[in-house]
Formats: C-alpha cells, sequence, structure tokens
C-alpha cells in the first residue's frame, strides 16, 4: 500500500503543513533537491478512521511476515499487538497457531480489554500469555500503540545476562537510556499480574525491556516503529555477545561517552526514523505476497 508523501524538509512549513508533519522530516533529515521536488515518504493522515484502520492493520499484518523471514517465529511463540485506532480500549493480534508467514489481514483478531475476542476480526482464539503482557503495556501506557515480543535467538541469548546492551557502537545508540531490565522471571506469564509489572518496568519514557531468562519486549507509536526496534535490538543482543566473545586483554571494549549517544539517540531512534526504516521491508514483504493485505 502506497503512503503519502510531501515536499522537502526546507518547504513544509511554507507550505502550512501541520507541526508533526514539520517534525517529521526534521526527525528523518533527509536531502532532497533546491526545488523541493524530491520526496519522501512519509505517514499518511486519514480522515476517514476506518480508512486508518486499514491501514494500520495492513502494516500489522505485514510486521508478522517481516518476523517471519527474519527468523522469529518458534511454534505459537511470539505476538504483536497494535491498539485500535477507533476504540483505544481494544486491540489487534495474531491468532494462536498460525504461523507468522501466513498472516493476512483477515487473520488479525480483535480483543477487548477483558480477553475476549470479539466481533470485526477473526473468530479464532488467542495466546492467553498474550493478552496478559500486551493488554497491561497497553494500559499502562497510552503513547504507545504496539508491542513486540518473539523468541528470538539473540534475544534469548543475551537475556539471560539480566542486563541491557552497552553502548558500544552507533546502532546501540538507538536504545540509549532505551531499554529497560526486568528482572522477576515468574515462568510463563499467564496473570495480568505478571504482566503489570512488566509494563511498570518499562517505566514512563522507555519503549524497550529485556526481560530476564525471556528474551525481549519492543514498542512504538506505531507497529512499524515497534517491529523495527525489536529487529534492531536482536541484531544488538547478537554483536554485544560477539563482543563479549572477543574482547580481552589488548582487545578491551571502548565504549561511546554520553554526549555523542545522547546527541546519536535523538536522531537515529526517534519515532520518525523507526517508521521510515521499516518501510522496505513492508515493501519487500508485500511485493513477495500482495494477498496479505487481505
Amino acid at each position: 500500500m502506497s503512503t503519502t508523501t510531501t515536499k522537502a524538509t526546507t518547504t513544509v512549513v511554507a507550505n502550512g503543513l501541520n507541526d508533526r508533519a514539520a517534525d517529521f522530516f526534521e526527525e528523518v533529515h533527509f536531502l532532497g533537491d533546491a526545488e523541493g521536488k524530491i520526496k519522501i515518504r512519509s505517514p499518511p493522515k486519514f480522515a476517514n478512521p476506518l480508512d486508518e484502520r486499514k491501514y494500520q492493520k495492513q502494516h500489522l499484518a505485514a510486521a508478522f511476515r517481516v518476523f517471519a523471514k527474519q527468523g522469529f517465529d518458534e511454534g505459537v511463540a511470539g505476538h504483536i499487538s497494535l491498539r485500535d485506532p477507533i476504540n483505544p480500549h481494544h486491540f489487534w493480534i495474531n491468532p494462536l497457531s498460525t504461523h507468522f508467514s501466513m498472516i493476512k489481514v483477515s487473520d488479525l483478531v480483535l480483543v477487548n480489554e477483558n480477553g475476549e475476542v470479539i466481533q470485526g476480526g477473526a473468530q479464532q482464539p488467542i495466546n492467553g500469555p498474550a493478552f496478559a503482557i500486551h493488554s497491561e503495556i497497553h494500559k499502562a501506557r497510552p503513547d504507545l500503540n504496539a508491542a513486540c515480543h518473539a523468541h528470538s535467538v539473540y534475544g534469548k541469548a543475551f537475556s539471560c545476562f539480566g542486563r541491557p546492551i552497552e553502548m558500544l557502537y552507533q546502532d546501540a545508540l538507538r536504545f540509549y537510556n532505551d531499554l529497560a531490565v526486568y528482572h522477576n522471571y515468574g515462568g510463563t506469564v499467564l496473570s495480568n499480574e505478571e504482566g503489570a509489572r512488566i509494563a511498570k518496568a518499562l517505566g514512563p519514557t522507555c519503549r524497550n525491556v529485556i526481560l530476564q531468562n525471556h528474551g525481549m519486549i519492543t514498542c512504538g507509536k506505531t507497529v512499524d516503529e515497534a517491529a523495527f526496534l525489536f529487529i534492531a535490538l536482536d541484531r544488538c543482543c547478537h554483536a554485544q555477545l560477539m563482543a563479549n566473545a572477543a574482547s580481552g586483554p589488548g582487545w578491551e571494549k571502548i565504549h561511546i561517552n554520553q554526549a555523542e549517544a545522547e546527541m546519536t539517540h535523538k536522531k537515529s531512534g526517534n519515532s520518525s526514523k523507526m517508521w521510515l526504516a521499516f518501510q522496505p521491508y513492508y515493501d519487500q514483504v508485500v511485493q513477495e505476497d500482495p494477498s496479505l493485505l487481505e
């Protein structure tokens, strides 16, 4: 599905676009031509909330396809949730026991605040632990509209240390002061109380959390942002494990200092940049199988 575009940064305000659009182009800091004819895509705006719901569900379905290509599938483990744009107390999630690589828009399930599957989406069961985790995150953080959890290999491996990644390389700076750790592993999450504790670990500002001895969760204002953060964090966990294995006398790790970390996090880890970073993955899976949008 195509997204709307607008003129380059230098012409955004002059054309009377709102502050949100101006902020997007400032945050992705792209370069165009002097006349503003070279355009970059940006999140579309909708007059009709049903159109917005359709667009968001298409990106949610695509996120599952992307996760499958990244190898984040494992049996019935893993889930991505999306707050419904029409009723914010409801959210969309994947059906239990459908492989990520097969999910279409029509397979997505709509769930209410009680964990009940309701009309409007596929009439299929959902993962109980998924509801326990995602419902509490959506309640605690109204600024976050999507959350991702999957049993990725490097996320699992790194989670056993019960610590955040180190600020050793540029890509890690997406998570500077934006990665919490939940230390209280209590087995499979079966209660909302455990979900609430995970949400509390995120705190009021973090988008990402390492679940000790379990894996990780990433969140975002959009499912695009949350999904890309998951891909990025899993790769950071991989890089961290490699750096740990290689370090030794004469090969000590060098950490990035605070000033550069703060600046780079704002430039490379903001919500707009994360939305844009996911779009090539979206394009790839839609081109491979346009039926996922149905």
